[in-house]
């Protein structure tokens, strides 16, 4: 599978058999132009404006919005109820982590995650391979508490989003990038089992691609 980063918490993954998926486009307001292009399927954690700019995405896509279950374009997409803050959702309401199987890997968005995670949503999340994380702190979780979420969940493969740009002011994504080895392969990667790391986690930077792809 090829999985390009279109800026904030927006991922496009696109399987062997070009199957396209987005996960969380966003609007104008957080500092990367609006990305424009098309999907078979759109994934949306919540509905806040950074996330949920479906009417950007070109095609005929199925949405998926919920936790659950939910069968789109051959794929079984499985939705995780979790909170957007400290407080079960008091503050910033709910949140939905989605997880799905592409070509062989297991794959896990956290959207906006605000808190570490219970052994009920570790269990429904269950093994993953590739984590898509927010780092940013002040919305989501921060960087020690990303740390946190990964020794927890314990992927191969990381993918920070969800931190600071010219418009969104939250922390940087250097924070987290700290003192740990990182791979940056451009923007976008190529993934197959075998190019998984034989043990442990590393992290996979991606750089900013534009809107069009």
């Amino acid at each position: 599978m090829k999985v390009s980063w279109l800026g904030h918490a927006c991922f496009e993954i696109v399987d062997s058999r070009g199957t396209r998926i987005v996960i969380d486009p966003f609007d104008e307001t957080v500092g990367y132009e609006v990305p424009h292009v098309e999907a078979d399927v759109v994934l949306v954690s919540h509905e806040h404006h950074d996330h949920n700019n479906v009417k950007a995405i070109r095609g005929d896509p199925q949405v998926v919005r919920s936790p659950g279950k939910h069968l789109a374009a051959g794929i079984e997409f499985r939705g995780v109820s979790t909170f957007h803050d400290e407080e079960k959702g008091k503050l910033r309401g709910r949140n939905t982590i989605f997880c799905f199987v592409v070509d062989g890997l297991r794959v896990c968005h956290l959207g906006d995650l605000g808190h570490l995670l219970g052994e009920d949503d570790l269990r429904s999340i269950g093994e993953v391979d590739v984590l898509m994380i927010p780092v940013g702190g002040v919305y989501t979780i921060d960087a020690d508490g990303a740390k946190r979420v990964i020794e927890q969940i314990r992927p191969r493969l990381v993918f920070p989003m969800h931190f600071r740009s010219e418009e969104f002011d939250v922390a940087p994504v250097d924070l987290f990038l700290k003192g740990l080895e990182v791979e940056r392969p451009g923007q976008s990667v190529s993934l197959t089992r075998e190019k998984l790391p034989a043990a442990g986690w590393k992290v996979v930077q991606l750089d900013y691609g534009g809107p069009d792809r």
